[in-house]
């Protein structure tokens, strides 16, 4: 195959939707296609390429050689606990690993049965650990019609979980951080021995430098910002030279050696939980990384959905059309509908759940009890490692529900108060609500997850603020909350790392995103910002949206960490976001208050937050003028208000025994106290 600049070609993908006439949620969606699954796809091709022509750059490690005596080289989970578990169940990696024996150092331990597979390549062993095992390394010696060998396995006592696995309440604010373009803490694990060539500033989709480090030497910036809960993407270690985003994992019991070690990670959790700040972890038991391993060997023949050879993509069979959405418009999410759909055969189905993500990243098979077993063991196993807080769950709608009821069952075992998030990337409150745990759908399954990110009012927000659609869409969307068990725990949102910043999207201003902070920050539920966007960062589609944070590396021209670092504009940004999140603090009504309408119209809608101690008034103008509105109160929360004061923002309010008169400058938010 000749030898095209990688970076040439993705560069072709990017461009390639400007030669057609596609809409802005089009070109969103396919640059986060280009930037997280094409790429990876090229090199998939240059490494098969290598593997047809003879050469083997990156040869799995459980290839056979000439030497027939049984090894392990690697062991699934790494360490265990002995009062976590009754059973773990072991995947061992090596060769000639055809158990006939396996026998434990310490007489509390038990193999009762082994499973050895791809030739010897692997072995499954259920590991019994009985009440009276004490702390210590277990070392199992396996026996083999060709040779022993044998392995160790940390076991460890349980710490107190006293402030770990704490979830999510609505007094949480949730900052989303790509480490690698945070902040650079240790500059010695910029460009890993084994991974020469990934770091490079200068490139967009190369490794910066970022680590967790730098995200635990400015905990207090974000503190000082006034959020409570840090989601990373994910930290495990990943293939590619350019997969500083962490979705092309080659090892998920690992971290990423340019961010660092497992010891720094658990370092982040304990400062941040000193800081009364938690900790979300991105996971992906939908699919691992081209790269990893397990493509050209896998532990079982059926441990991926397909195989690399002959596989289904995760392209919907339908399209919008099926539904009654208008033809000849390329969509920015897949048709989810039918995953809902109680008509919908199996043949409209299997493309989304059993497909390669793209074609591209590799399917886990979770209808497979070991795979199911293998996943959720990961997950126990980070979670008790760190003492994480809970999950954000990338492609949520693209695994078996099956496999998240019973992985669900599994955490909330052992972590009953763990919050898990899912990724619904969908803008209808009638799909992603049929996600949400808590209630048997059709299917007769309860997912069990705690709650999704509000894609609908994504998806909203920006067309009001940046496409003028009518304001009155946001109290559509809220109209749904009936789908919903907890509207009070969904996560509004407006940006994150799949979509193009704010701040340069088409029709954005200092004061839209302003306004697009302000609606997240006083609408119910548990709000996320995008790293940056609080100092109103610009950049267009992956990976312009993922630039490094300005003072996160030596010698950057302005640290945006400081206020004396930040430029006037950046300063404007970030005192607004901040005060929003202090009244939000000192109020507990636009925290955990009910929600109530007072009006909505095409450029304004107002609303109430009420709890037990206080009634507050979110007045909300979209409008590219001053507006006055009256706004009726009989039959309301605020109809026995005596008076009214402004908290935030410059809007004025008269108020009657009947009625506000509102008056509310161009394009803005305020926020008034009744009494």
């Amino acid at each position: 195959m000749p030898q095209y600049r990688e970076e040439s070609i993705v560069a072709t993908l990017l461009a390639f939707p400007y030669a057609f006439p596609v809409n802005g949620r089009s070109r969103q969606f396919f640059h986060f296609a280009a930037e997280r699954f094409l790429r990876p796809f090229f090199l998939l091709v240059f490494v098969v390429a290598d593997l047809c022509g003879g050469s083997v750059p990156h040869a799995s490690p459980q290839q056979k050689t000439s030497d027939s005596t049984p090894v392990v080289t690697k062991v699934e989970p790494p360490s265990w606990w002995i009062d976590l578990t009754q059973e773990v169940m072991l995947l061992l990696s090596g060769r000639d690993l055809e158990a006939t024996h396996v026998s434990c150092n310490l007489p509390t331990l038990r193999v009762p049965r082994t499973q050895a597979a791809a030739g010897g390549n692997y072995l499954f062993l259920w590991l019994k650990i009985g009440a009276d095992t004490k702390p210590g390394t277990a070392v199992c010696r396996i026996t083999t019609p060709k040779g022993t060998t044998a392995f160790e396995l940390p076991l460890a006592a349980r710490t107190p979980t006293l402030g770990k696995f704490q979830g999510l309440s609505q007094d949480d604010v949730i900052y989303l951080i790509m480490p690698d373009r945070f902040a650079n803490g240790d500059p010695t694990n910029d460009e890993p021995a084994e991974a020469p060539g990934s770091h490079d500033r200068s490139k967009p989709r190369a490794y910066h430098g970022g680590d967790l480090l730098g995200i635990k030497n400015h905990l207090s910036y974000l503190k000082d910002l006034g959020v409570t809960a840090l989601w990373l993407t994910p930290i495990v270690k990943n293939g590619a030279a350019q997969d500083y985003h962490g979705y092309g994992a080659v090892d998920l019991y690992a971290v990423d050696p340019h961010l660092g070690a497992l010891k720094d990670y658990q370092d982040l959790v304990a400062a941040a939980h000193q800081q009364h700040m938690k900790i979300f972890f991105d996971v992906v038991p939908n699919h691992v990384g081209p790269k990893h391993p397990w493509v050209w060997n896998p532990p079982l023949p059926d441990w991926f959905h397909g195989t690399l050879q002959h596989h289904l993509d995760s392209f919907s069979p339908l399209n919008g059309t099926f539904y009654g959405k208008p033809g000849g418009q390329t969509a920015s999410n897949d048709p989810f509908e039918s995953l809902i759909d109680p008509h919908a055969p199996a043949s409209m189905k299997r493309n989304l759940t059993e497909g390669w993500f793209f074609g591209i990243l590799p399917d886990m098979n979770t209808e497979s009890p070991m795979v199911a077993q293998y996943l959720l063991q990961d997950s126990v196993w980070w979670a008790e490692i760190s003492g994480l807080d809970g999950y954000r769950v990338d492609t949520f709608p693209y695994v078996g529900r099956k496999f998240w009821a019973n992985w669900h069952a599994g955490l909330r075992r052992i972590y009953p108060n763990l919050t898990t998030i899912g990724e619904v990337f969908h803008p209808d409150p009638s799909v992603t609500s049929f996600f949400v745990g808590g209630v048997r759908r059709y299917d007769g399954i309860d997912s069990a997850l705690s709650t999704v990110f509000d894609f609908p009012m994504f998806f909203t927000i920006r067309d009001v603020l940046l496409r003028n659609a009518p304001a009155g869409r946001i109290a559509d969307v809220l109209r749904h909350d009936s789908l919903y068990l907890r509207p009070d725990m969904l996560v509004p949102f407006f940006a994150n790392h799949d979509v193009p910043r704010f701040a340069s999207a088409e029709g954005s201003s200092p004061a839209k995103l302003k306004l697009a902070f302000g609606l997240t920050l006083t609408l119910r539920g548990i709000p996320e910002i995008y790293y940056g966007d609080e100092i109103g960062m610009r950049g267009g589609g992956d990976p312009d949206n993922r630039r490094d944070f300005p003072g996160g590396w030596s010698g950057d021209s302005n640290d945006a960490f400081t206020q004396a670092g930040r430029t006037r504009d950046q300063q404007e940004v970030f005192s607004y976001v901040q005060a929003l999140l202090r009244l939000r603090r000192e109020h507990a009504a636009l925290r955990a208050g009910q929600l109530w309408h007072l009006a909505s119209d095409e450029s304004s809608y107002v609303f109430v937050r009420e709890s037990e101690e206080e009634r507050l008034v979110v007045a909300f103008n979209n409008a590219a003028q001053q507006r006055e509105l009256l706004v009726p109160l009989n039959d309301t929360p605020a109809q026995r208000a005596a008076a009214i004061r402004l908290l935030f923002g410059e809007a004025k309010a008269e108020l009657t025994r009947s009625e506000i008169r509102l008056t509310m400058p161009a394009q803005s938010l305020s926020i008034f106290a009744l009494n």
